[in-house]
C-alpha cells in the first residue's frame, strides 16, 4: 500500500500569526476545525481551513473516554504528532489536557514545550481565566504562542454546572468578558468564546484586539471552530446545539463495511481483478517442488 505524499497547494501560504491579526483586521472569516489523526488532518488541509486545534475532545471522538478529563499529555502529544505528518498550509494548535497546567508556571512551559518540540505544533491552547491567566501568560514569555478559551470550558463543566451554555446572567457575563480582557493582556494570540450568548459575544468583540474563534458564540466573532467528528456525523455522542452537521460520514462507514462484510459472506469478494497471478511456467514448477518437498 502507498500514499502519495502531502504537498502544500500552489495557491496558499502557510498560515502565520501575522496573517491570522491581518485577516481580523480585514473582516475576514478565520476556519478552524479539529483534527485527530494523519487522516483527518489531510481533509483538513485539502479543504483549506486556516487553524486545525488538537483539541482534547479527542478523547471523547477518537480514544473513548467518557469526558476530555482522563486524556493524558502522552496521548495529546501523540495525536498532535500524527495531525502534524497530515498538515502543510494550517497553523496547528495543540489543547493542553487537564492536569497539564495548572499547578505551576514550570509545568504549563514544560508542557507547552512537548507540544512545540516533540508534535510540531505552532501554538498551545488552554481553558478559563484565573490562575490560567498566569500560566498563559508564563507560556507566552518563554517564546510559544498560546490561545485562550473562556465560556464553556469543557475540562471544568463539572464546577460550571455541566455542559450548558455560560454568560446568560450579567455576573456571569461579566465574568466571561473579565476572563477574555485578562487572557488578552497576559499574551494570547487569539481566544475561543465557547457556548455564550451571542449578544455576549456582539458586546465583547470590540473590546478584543486579537481574532476571536466563536463554537457556539454567534456570527460576530472573527471566526468558527467545529469538531470535525460533529460536523461530519461520525461521533455518536450527544451533540451540542452548536454543531452543525455537514456529512453523514459514519453511515457512509457502516454501509460501506457491511457491503463488504456481505460479500465475503457470499463469495463476491475477492473477485479475480483483486487477485494476482502467477505465469503458468513458473506454477507449474512451484506444484513440482512443492510435491517433492512434501
Amino acid at each position: 500500500m502507498s500514499t502519495v505524499p502531502n504537498t502544500p497547494t500552489a495557491e496558499r501560504l502557510p498560515m502565520t500569526l501575522p496573517r491570522l491579526a491581518e485577516k481580523k483586521h480585514l473582516g475576514e472569516p478565520i476556519v478552524m476545525v479539529t483534527a485527530y489523526d494523519y487522516p483527518s488532518a489531510q481533509v483538513a488541509e485539502e479543504a483549506g481551513v486556516d487553524l486545525v486545534l488538537v483539541g482534547d475532545s479527542g478523547a471523547m471522538t477518537v480514544l473513548g473516554y467518557p469526558s476530555t478529563v482522563p486524556v493524558s499529555m502522552d496521548e495529546m502529544v501523540m495525536l498532535a504528532s500524527a495531525a502534524r505528518r497530515g498538515l502543510r498550509t494550517p497553523f496547528l494548535v495543540g489543547d493542553l489536557p487537564f492536569g497539564s497546567y495548572e499547578a505551576s508556571d514550570e509545568q504549563a512551559v514544560a508542557s507547552a514545550q512537548r507540544f512545540v518540540k516533540e508534535a510540531g505544533c505552532d501554538a498551545v491552547k488552554l481553558e478559563r481565566g484565573g490562575t490560567s491567566v498566569q500560566r498563559a501568560r508564563a507560556i507566552a514569555e518563554s517564546g510559544i504562542p498560546v490561545m485562550g478559551h473562556v465560556g464553556l470550558t469543557p475540562q471544568t463543566a463539572t464546577a460550571l454546572g455541566g455542559y450548558r451554555a455560560q454568560g446568560r446572567t450579567a455576573d456571569r457575563a461579566l465574568r466571561v468578558a473579565e476572563d477574555a480582557v485578562a487572557l488578552q493582556e497576559a499574551g494570547c494570540f487569539a481566544l475561543v468564546f465557547e457556548a455564550i450568548p451571542a449578544a455576549v459575544a456582539d458586546e465583547l468583540m470590540p473590546r478584543i484586539d486579537i481574532p476571536v474563534i466563536g463554537i457556539g458564540a454567534g456570527a460576530a466573532t472573527d471566526g468558527q471552530v467545529l469538531v470535525f467528528h460533529d460536523l461530519l456525523g461520525i461521533y455518536e455522542g450527544i451533540a451540542p446545539r452548536f454543531a452543525k452537521r455537514y456529512a453523514d460520514v459514519k453511515g457512509e462507514m457502516v454501509a460501506g463495511v457491511r457491503a463488504y462484510a456481505e460479500e465475503v459472506r457470499t463469495g463476491g469478494f475477492p473477485s479475480p481483478e483483486h487477485t494476482y497471478s502467477i505465469d503458468p511456467e513458473e506454477l507449474e514448477r512451484f506444484r513440482r517442488e512443492l510435491g517433492r518437498a512434501a
